[in-house]
This record gives structure tokens, C-alpha cells and sequence, in this order.
């Protein structure tokens, strides 16, 4: 099943959809809904506060995978919980809290007592659920920290961090490690992150990665393939190489050292190809192709010389085109 997201919204408030898709022919599955209140923020304008579902709700890109990496992290792992940023129309203040199925909202900062207005923003779940990490503004430091969804909500692991920017919070694996940057995925043991093409060991002795930490990892060596940037984590040791450049053809890279990218999965083509999702069993690779005004998609083994499979889509799925996120293949 592939899972995608869609928002319609207007300035407050809306309607996030999640809904799952047979990898076969793109027939639908399964279905949520997350009602929004009118007071959650779903556009931003400049970097705080900011949210993820400004990304869903008014995308300026639906094929930018650093996008589709922040809006999964508003979910946690079985698409129960979805964090937001809720703000006050006179005060200005940002609170961080959830919505769930049955569009509860749920403010884990509360009513603020006499004193400074609280700015959280950058909302993101825990795969688990039991927690929404955050950024926040005190005493004009930047600083991150999560509530947990159960007892007090009072905030703690505070992390200050020197600018949060428009960079997006992500939170990865149980118990969740927040990482403040431009994408993040965990290896599926756990125990190594890509973050932004670099690869760092998961830490185990604090909760939070920041700028500084991942400008001093090493690199993922991609670079000596011509798709130059890893895209996804296939197994525990092995990645997908790829890039931002028509006709990138893809490759595979084993992260034991000296190794090189293998050869080239797809043909020879002038198209942008965009990775949509990684098969659960690591044999397959879901993706978009666009050349004009056309989208197409397919699925490809993920070896050298593959021939891709197009997936014509029913007319529900087609009528959703432009507007989707796919966030899993599970």
C-alpha cells in the first residue's frame, strides 16, 4: 500500500486527507481524515512561525522529496495523530499540539500564564505518538523541545540551537530523535541517519541533532555516481542514489567504504524523475516522471538495466494529481 496526503484549506482551518493505495493499480484502500480547526495555522509567510502543512495545504512543490520528508513527520507511524501549530488571531501567540481522527484538537501548550507570549511552531510528531517536538522563541533565543502527549506537557529536552531558519524539524525512530534540518530518514535498524547527504550514527546519549552536527558528518558517497545524492535508505547498509537533474537514472550504493554506485537502474531519458517511496521488502522503488506537462507513474525493480512498469491510474486517483504527497509504501 502507498499512503499520500492532501489538504484543501483556506487561511485557518481545512481538511487533511489520508488515504491508501494499492502499489498495483493505485486503487484506494483505505482512508482518514483530519478536520482542522480554524485556528490552526496551514500558511506561513517567512520562516516563523512555521508549519509543515503550510507545505501540505498550499504546496509550492509536490515533487521536492525534502517536502515530503516534513510533512510525514506531522504524522505519527500509523497515521492516528497529526501535529499542528495553533495561533491566536489577536495575540500573535503559537501553541503546538495534535489533532486526531475523530478532529480533537488537543493544545499541549495550554493557557499561558502573565509573562512572555509563547512563539512554538515546527510542530512534529513522534512515530510513536506519545510526543510533538517543537520550536519556540525564549527570551529571543532559538531553542528545540517536545511535550509529551500524556501527563503535564510541560516542555523538556530543550535544545538551544544558534537559528532555526527555515530549515524543518523531522523526528525519527522509538524513543524519537528530533533532527533540525532539511531532511532525515533512519536506516531500518535504527541505527544510522541520512540527513541532508550526510550520514551520521544514530546518537545514544542525547534526543536531538542539529546544523552543527550535521555539517560535521561525512557525507554519503553518491557523489561518485552521476545521481549524486542519496535519496532513500533501502536496507540497513545499502542506499538510492539520485538527484535533482533530468534524466537521472538512479543507483545503488553500498555504504561499506571504497564502495562505488552501481551501474544505472533506469534506461536513458529526458524526463525529471522524482523517488515516491521505497518497497517494504527493498525490492521495488515507486516513482514520478515528468516531462512537460505530462505525469506519469511507475514502478521499477531495483536493479540495473530495469525496464520501469507504468501505473495507469483509476479516475479518483486522477482527479487527485498535483495535490498529493506520497509519504509510504508499507
Amino acid at each position: 500500500m502507498i499512503v499520500t496526503a492532501g489538504c484543501s484549506a483556506g487561511d485557518g482551518g481545512g481538511l487533511v486527507t489520508v488515504d491508501g493505495w494499492s502499489a498495483r493499480n493505485l486503487t484506494k484502500t483505505a482512508h482518514a481524515e483530519f478536520r482542522l480547526a480554524d485556528s490552526v495555522l496551514t500558511r506561513t509567510e517567512g520562516a516563523r512561525p512555521g508549519t509543515a502543512l503550510g507545505i501540505l495545504c498550499a504546496p509550492p512543490n509536490v515533487t521536492d522529496r525534502t517536502d515530503v520528508l516534513a510533512v510525514r513527520s506531522l504524522f505519527d507511524r500509523d497515521f492516528t495523530r497529526l501535529a499542528v501549530v495553533i495561533q491566536d488571531p489577536q495575540t500573535k501567540a503559537t501553541h503546538v499540539g495534535y489533532v486526531d481522527r475523530s478532529s480533537k484538537l488537543t493544545d499541549l501548550t495550554g493557557q499561558e500564564d502573565f509573562g512572555n507570549t509563547p512563539h512554538e511552531d515546527n510542530a512534529a510528531m513522534a512515530p510513536d505518538g506519545s510526543a510533538v517536538w517543537f520550536t519556540s522563541v525564549v527570551e529571543h533565543k532559538d531553542q528545540v523541545a517536545r511535550r509529551t502527549v500524556d501527563g503535564d506537557h510541560q516542555a523538556v529536552d530543550q535544545q538551544p540551537v544558534e537559528t532555526v531558519g527555515e530549515r524543518h524539524l523531522f523526528v525519527v525512530g522509538t524513543p524519537g530523535i528530533a533532527v533540525l534540518g532539511n531532511s532525515a530518514q533512519l536506516s531500518p535498524d535504527g541505527k544510522r541517519l541520512l540527513v541532508e547527504d550526510s550520514l551520521l550514527e544514530r546518537p545514544t546519549d542525547r534526543p536531538f541533532i542539529g546544523p552543527d552536527a550535521i555539517d560535521k558528518a561525512p557525507a554519503a558517497p553518491c557523489d561518485s555516481a552521476k545521481d549524486g545524492d542519496a535519496i532513500a535508505w533501502i536496507d540497513n547498509d545499502t542506499v538510492l542514489c539520485g538527484s535533482s537533474l533530468s534524466g537521472q537514472r538512479f543507483s545503488t550504493l553500498d555504504l561499506t567504504p571504497n564502495a562505488k554506485a552501481g551501474a544505472p537502474i533506469l534506461p536513458s531519458n529526458d524526463h525529471r524523475n522524482f523517488v515516491l517511496g521505497i518497497s517494504p521488502d527493498g525490492q521495488q522503488f515507486a516513482f514520478l516522471s515528468v516531462k512537460g506537462t505530462a505525469r506519469d507513474y511507475y514502478v521499477a525493480d531495483l536493479k540495473p538495466g530495469t525496464t520501469p512498469r507504468k501505473i495507469e491510474p483509476n479516475a479518483e486517483f486522477t482527479s487527485m494529481l498535483g495535490t498529493l504527497f506520497f509519504l509510504d509504501w508499507r
